[in-house]
């Protein structure tokens, strides 16, 4: 017996569904998003990390059990959806991505530095087969949404303007970098624009919240570094 997804299809329609979604990154924001996106109906997930699971990655990072550890996230990940009897076909990729990378699709970033996330968009940038790109960003119980169309002029060139060198990156304390609710929270927008995007509606090309102040910013502010 197969899922029934009548209950959604006016939100987010499996069978209408095209495109396979590229997830960088199994941190924070990549295991918080890729079970919203296996419950989803989306059909083929890559997932991209060259990490292994480590005791630290159990309390903040969604899908990893204490049995995870020392395998690879890719690996942990593939495990996690045939756990879940999903109708989706996950692609490990114990890699980096680079400039050279093929993606296609959807295609959603959640590393956790300026480093990959330039690879991640050269890879991206005027690419013709990536008609959706997003970039979470997480700082403590703060987080960043960017979306855009990487071959669109405009688009590219306000994201741009967002991206800076590590070391211009604000330093938080050692004891207060990742915890599980921001990016859980920052997976609901994500899966959120790509049902929006699924239905022609156009996302909001920027997205700020600090989840202890409740300051929530859309439009076209900084997003969180």
């Amino acid at each position: 017996m197969k899922a029934d997804y009548s209950n959604q299809t006016d939100i987010f329609d499996p069978k209408s569904w095209i495109y396979p979604v590229h997830v960088i990154g199994a941190g924070g924001i990549g295991s918080a998003v890729l079970f919203p996106l296996m419950k989803l109906g989306v059909h083929e997930i890559h997932v991209w990390d060259r990490d292994d699971v480590e005791p630290h990655n159990i309390p903040a990072q969604l899908l990893y059990r204490t049995s995870d550890i020392g395998m690879s996230k890719v690996d942990a990940v593939r495990a996690f959806a045939e756990r879940q009897e999903v109708q989706c076909r996950v692609v490990p990729h114990n890699e980096f991505v680079s400039e050279g990378t093929a993606l296609d699709g959807v295609v959603i970033s959640g590393v956790d530095s300026m480093k990959s996330r330039h690879a991640i968009w050269d890879a991206v940038r005027f690419n013709v087969d990536v008609p959706l790109y997003m970039d979470g960003r997480i700082g403590g119980e703060a987080f960043g949404l960017y979306a855009l169309n990487p071959s669109d002029v405009d688009e590219i060139d306000a994201y741009e303007a967002t991206l800076f060198p590590d070391e211009d990156a604000a330093p938080l304390p050692c004891a207060a970098r990742t915890v599980i609710h921001p990016p859980t929270v920052l997976a609901g927008h994500i899966v959120a624009n790509l049902t929006h995007f699924a239905r022609g509606i156009a996302s909001k090309p920027s997205l700020n919240v600090h989840l202890k102040t409740t300051q929530f910013l859309v439009g076209n502010s900084r997003p969180v570094q």
